[in-house]
Formats: C-alpha cells, structure tokens, sequence
C-alpha cells in the first residue's frame, strides 16, 4: 500500500496550490462502515466512472492471508488496509456524498467477507453501496463463494482493529487527478477505465451520467478490443502517420480519446454524403445512414461515449456473432484469420480495415470487401517468411490500405484497387510444414481444394486460385456503388 503515498506525494508536490483541498484522517473500518459519530460526514458511493468490481481470486486469497496471519500475531497493533480516497460533495438534495475514487476493490472484498460472517451469526456493519454493473454482481457472487471455501472455522475479524487513511478531496479536479493516477486494489486503471471516467465526469445536467454508464458497461467485453483497432484506424494515415505503444497502449489510449478531445458539448457525426444536380437546376443529397466516421474529431462527454459504443457494437456483429453457414467471408475470419494464418498483427489490421469499411460504406457488400481486403493483408503471409508487428504497420503504410478504404468515393472504386493489387509469392517456408504452409493448406482446404504439394504449383497458382474463388463466390452478389 506504500505507492499510494508515493503517488499521492507526487500529486501534491506537483499542484501545491491543492493542498487546501486536500484532507486525510485515519479511522477505523468499524466507524466508515457503521457510519459511527467518528466516521466522516456523507454517505459513501460509487460515482458512475467507476470501474466494476474486479478483484480476482490472486487478490481476494491474499487479503485472506493477511488477516489470518494478522489474527494469529494478536498484535495490539491495528491492521492496516491502506489510503481510500474520497471526492466529499453535496448532491441535488443538499446530502453530503462521499464518492470512493480509490479503494472501492478493498471495502467490497471487506463488506463480502462481513456479510458471511453475518450470515454465520455476526454482527458486523456493511457499508449501503450500490453497484451497477452485471460484471459486478457476477464478481461479487463468485468471491462470495469463494471466501466460503477460504475462510477458516474461526476467523477473529475486529473491525475496530483494522485502520485505514482516508484521504478526502474537496474538488472534482483533484479527484480527477487522483482516480487518474492511482492504483486501485492492485489492478491500475487501464485506458479504457479512464477515459469511461473522463467522459461520463464531462456529462452536464440535464443529461444523467448514469445513464451512459449503463450504456458503456452493456458493451461487455468488446470495447478493449475495439479501441486497439481504432488506434490503428486513426494512427496509421499518411495525412498525420503516429505510432503507439501496442504492448501497452494506455497513455495513447488516454491521449488519443480524453486529453485530445475538445470540450464543445455537440454529439457529431461525420458521414458520407452524395450530392446530386438535377436537369432543373435543383440539387439532392443523400446521406448514407452509417454512424460515426472511424477518423473524426471527436468532442468530450456524449459524443466520445456514443462514438466508441458505435464502433463496439459494429466490433461485436462483424466479428463475435454467428453468421449464415454461407457466408465464406464469415468462415474465412473464423476458421483462418483467426486461427490458420497464426498472426495476431494481421488480425488486427484485418479487423480494423473491416471496421473502416463498415462504418464507411456500411454491410451491403461486405462479403466481397471481407474476401478483397483478405487478399491483399494476408498476401505478407505469403510474401514474408516471418510476419512482425513493424512488418504489419509498414506493409499497411506501403500500399495506403486504410486511406484506400477512407478516401475511396464507394464500394467500387475500394475493389478496383484491391483488385489490381499484385504480389510475387516467396518461397521461403514452404518447404517443410511451417505456418506458411499450414496457412495455404487452411486456404484450399475451406474452399473444399486440396494444396498442390510442389512449391512451385504453389508459388504459381494459389493467388489465381484464390482470386477465382472469389470471383465465383461473389458473381451473383449484385454490387452497390454507395
């Protein structure tokens, strides 16, 4: 627990002016959970940018452990839990709240394990949290369950014996600040977390911030994958080429859809538009009927919120859910991107090149577009012999993929250019049963062909083999030029 001092040091000595603002007081568990005359003024809460409860059985087996061996010592020495931070405001009625930035993954294991007692013949007060999310509640049940099979036959838990620091923010700011920069119970905060917070602390009355967490939590579990894609879709460009930590993308994360948002209210969306002169003299626009453009601007508070659900939700139905048994492209996604071709940085671009495409031109004829986009980024499996991440960024910057996919007018113009695109297959990895092959086989193999064995057969004919199962496949789809 020493790094929150550290970190809340750091805090200070970077904004002295906030140290005004800034209170700490050490209580008891009993007295913040009993809500006792020496516990602070104000009702805890969970504020709507808070992350779900997330302790996993690492966390809950080592608290256990440490109250256990604490118990054992009986040491006149109170057991410490650590710092809880609190951003301390009054609400729409004048009640004074207590919103837990700090500490909600370490009260909740406590409030968990003092309602078994409970349920064991104890008396121990719990604290009146309301948690929103389903992950949550599924959490909560699961380590319920599990401190029943940790917990010994007798476990002597004071509450009055237990300390923790409680350090209380006057300012939404500072809160900020802090939820920003600390650890919670462990686990930091990724990105994702952090920005959920930064937007929902943006959204002003008469809108209600609970609302758009309810909105950002039923996204499940899609929305890391998403943001990943969206910073490739948004980075990778020719107009404004950036880079960013793909191990750990959690400041470009946070610079990318927080710091580097503006601050107008206005929910915008960028959208495709046709405009058509009649013989008369009189014009006509048709607007497509997509969401949000993959690369616009972006505002704080609605608009980031409803751009990454939108981007998630299209995330979830071009690659989570089931489709017709027919659609090849789908089979082709399932059986080889994400399995035969062995490279998650293909994938990855794969993925995001759909993402552009669908919120461009929309799901009309994505089966030709899944299959040409196919073609041309899982040709470097066919070019290279080792496919690397550097590899992947440069080969997408090489041919413009993405900016093909963004500046293209329509559908047909994007599959002229996926269409003309050509490559010399090499022959390096061919030879023995490496990924390549592997790779050319799972290829034949879904269109119901076996692979030529000779690397020369191979070399010649898997692209015009390819290429005509396309074509084939796609003939009596009819095209769509918008």
């Amino acid at each position: 627990m020493s790094s929150h001092y550290q970190e809340i040091s750091d805090i200070i000595k970077e904004n002295p002016e906030s140290i005004s603002d800034i209170l700490t007081r050490s209580i008891t568990l009993k007295d913040f959970f009993g809500r006792t005359k020496d516990s602070i003024e104000g009702v805890p809460h969970l504020p709507a940018y808070q992350r779900p409860y997330c302790w996993g059985e690492k966390q809950v087996r080592q608290l256990i452990g440490d109250l256990q061996q604490y118990s054992k010592t009986k040491s006149r020495i109170a057991f410490y839990l650590g710092s809880i931070v609190l951003h301390r405001h009054k609400n729409e009625n004048g009640q004074w709240v207590l919103d837990i930035i700090d500490g909600q993954q370490r009260l909740t294991t406590m409030a968990i394990l003092c309602m078994l007692l409970n349920r064991k013949g104890g008396t121990y007060p719990l604290p009146t949290l309301q948690y929103r999310a389903p992950a949550s509640h599924e959490q909560i049940r699961h380590n319920f369950a599990l401190l029943e099979q940790l917990l010994p036959k007798k476990l002597d838990l004071d509450l009055a014996k237990i300390n923790i620091t409680v350090i209380i923010t006057q300012s939404e700011d500072e809160a900020w600040r802090f939820f920003q920069t600390l650890n919670t119970g462990g686990v930091r905060l990724s990105g994702v977390d952090i920005i959920k917070a930064y937007h929902l602390r943006a959204i002003a009355p008469p809108l209600q911030p609970d609302h758009y967490a309810r909105l950002w939590e039923s996204t499940g579990g899609s929305l890391d994958p998403t943001v990943q894609r969206l910073l490739c879709g948004r980075f990778w460009t020719h107009l404004h080429t950036r880079s960013f930590n793909r191990r750990n993308p959690r400041n470009d994360i946070i610079a990318e859809f927080a710091e580097r948002t503006q601050p107008a209210a206005q929910d915008n969306a960028y959208r495709l538009a046709i405009c058509t002169h009649g013989s008369e003299g009189n014009t006509s626009f048709t607007l497509s009927d997509q969401g949000y453009a993959l690369r616009q601007p972006l505002n704080g508070g609605v608009n980031t919120i409803h751009y990454l659900i939108y981007f998630s939700a299209l995330y979830k139905s071009l690659f989570l859910e089931d489709s017709p048994d027919e659609d090849v492209g789908h089979k082709l996604y399932k059986e080889i991107v994400q399995h035969s071709a062995q490279s998650h940085y293909l994938r990855e671009l794969y993925e995001t090149a759909l993402l552009l495409y669908a919120s461009r031109f929309g799901t009309g004829n994505l089966p030709a577009a899944r299959l040409w986009l196919f073609r041309m980024i899982f040709s470097l499996r066919m070019i290279k012999n080792r496919v690397t991440e550097a590899g992947v960024r440069n080969f997408c910057m090489e041919w413009n993929i993405l900016d093909h996919i963004a500046f293209s007018f329509n559908h047909a113009e994007l599959m002229a250019y996926l269409q003309s695109y050509t490559y010399d297959v090499n022959k390096d990895g061919l030879e023995d049963n490496g990924v390549k092959k592997r790779f050319v086989m799972s290829v034949y193999d879904l269109f119901g062909s076996s692979c030529h064995e000779e690397e020369n057969n191979v070399i010649h004919g898997y692209d015009n083999f390819l290429t005509t199962q396309f074509n084939n496949h796609i003939s009596s789809t009819p095209s769509r030029t918008f």
